[in-house]
């Protein structure tokens, strides 16, 4: 599952005369609550994130320092800061003491304690992320359990169990029968690496109020075959600090046989020689001078009167910028292609029709479809 996700820095306590900046991550109690934060320091402004390790929930954090210590407030830019928690932080040994008072005013002591980097276990050693994980995010992910919901059969052979994380409610499923053991555990770590990375984003996007900006999360398709396990995740999202809301679609195709993450050219390949690696400039010359125009003429071919070009609405599918690094994946009809537009046109994102046919995808790859 790959989403929209915030990359959380942590730095450390300088001088306001520094010019450079340090990080640092501490852990400890407000009261008798557990908590994560994290402080970034710059040029004399100090901003961060905190979160209760009972809800994990990114809360926002800016301030200034003090002479002893910070001056912090979890306030919103556009909220009242007389009404905002805020913490008063004196440095001592290898952390912070001193008192959290809420916007209600109720007072707690704080007591927090320097992490040292790299010390962090990882929340499951199993799984392998597409980029690692930082201390803050391990922390956070850790001891995670998830509730088992309904079991469901697809494709008259394959079964699946649904579960939920109870904090986010988000939910995503496990593949429970229809494989060998070997391969449903090797595709469950892929399906689990990238959940795990769903629920990071979704606790790391703030509203500013000290809950989640993630508006929606979850699995919009699922296909399971002989071949592949393939879905797709829709979000929506307002984070605190972004510039406007969002959302997208992202999808997963996996290799029923050995659990691994298939790439688009895996499936459809349209160039000649050596696939180049995927993310590398070659690739992503593929994708613009190759690919896309390709997909052009074949969705003007397959869809002529929805290819018909700008109707006057900014959705001119015609051109293959908006093709060229879309979302994919499978479903029962064939291999869904999705565009992405400028904001100012994104109503024309991932339309519902733009789905290359399995007697298309079996022309192109006989080996992989001709079954």
């Amino acid at each position: 599952m790959r989403s929209a996700s915030i990359a959380l820095f942590v730095l450390a306590v300088l001088p306001t005369a520094a010019l450079r900046a340090e990080s640092r991550l501490l852990r400890g109690t407000v009261g008798k609550y557990p908590v994560v934060m994290q402080l970034d320091e710059s040029d004399g402004d100090v901003s961060g994130t905190y979160f209760y390790e009972k809800y994990k929930q990114d809360i926002p954090l800016r301030g200034a320092p003090d002479k002893q210590g910070y001056k912090l407030s979890s306030a919103a830019y556009d909220s009242d800061q007389a009404k905002s928690d805020r913490f008063l932080l004196t440095r001592t040994g290898d952390g912070f003491k001193g008192t959290f008072t809420s916007g209600k005013g109720a007072s707690l002591p704080v007591e927090l304690h320097a992490v040292a980097a790299g010390s962090v276990p990882a929340p499951r050693p199993d799984l392998k992320f597409a980029r690692p994980l930082a201390d803050y995010e391990k922390l956070r992910l850790a001891d995670l359990h998830f509730v088992p919901g309904k079991q469901e059969t697809v494709g008259g052979k394959y079964q699946i169990q649904w579960f939920s994380e109870p904090l986010s409610k988000v939910s995503m499923f496990h593949v429970t029968g229809g494989y060998p053991d070997a391969a449903m555990a090797a595709i469950n770590r892929t399906i689990d690496a990238g959940f795990y990375t769903g629920l990071q984003s979704y606790f790391g996007c703030a509203n500013g109020e000290g809950g989640s900006g993630v508006e929606s999360l979850e699995v919009s398709s699922h296909y399971l075959d002989e071949r592949f396990v393939s879905y797709a995740v829709s979000s929506s999202w307002s984070c605190y600090g972004a510039a406007h809301p969002d959302f997208s679609v992202d999808g997963t195709t996996i290799d029923a046989a050995t659990g691994k993450e298939l790439a688009l050219e895996d499936l459809y390949w349209l160039g000649t020689g050596k696939k180049p690696a995927e993310h590398s400039d070659a690739w992503s010359q593929y994708r613009e001078k190759v690919y896309a125009p390709a997909v052009v003429k074949l969705l003007q071919r397959l869809y002529p009167d929805a290819m018909k070009g700008d109707d006057g609405d900014g959705c001119d599918y015609t051109d293959p910028g908006v093709w060229d690094f879309g979302p994919w994946y499978l479903t029962d009809k064939g291999l869904y292609v999705g565009a992405y537009f400028a904001r100012v046109a994104r109503n024309c994102d991932n339309p519902d029709w733009s789905v290359i046919p399995y007697s298309v995808l079996k022309k192109n790859n006989p080996a992989l479809f001709g079954h």
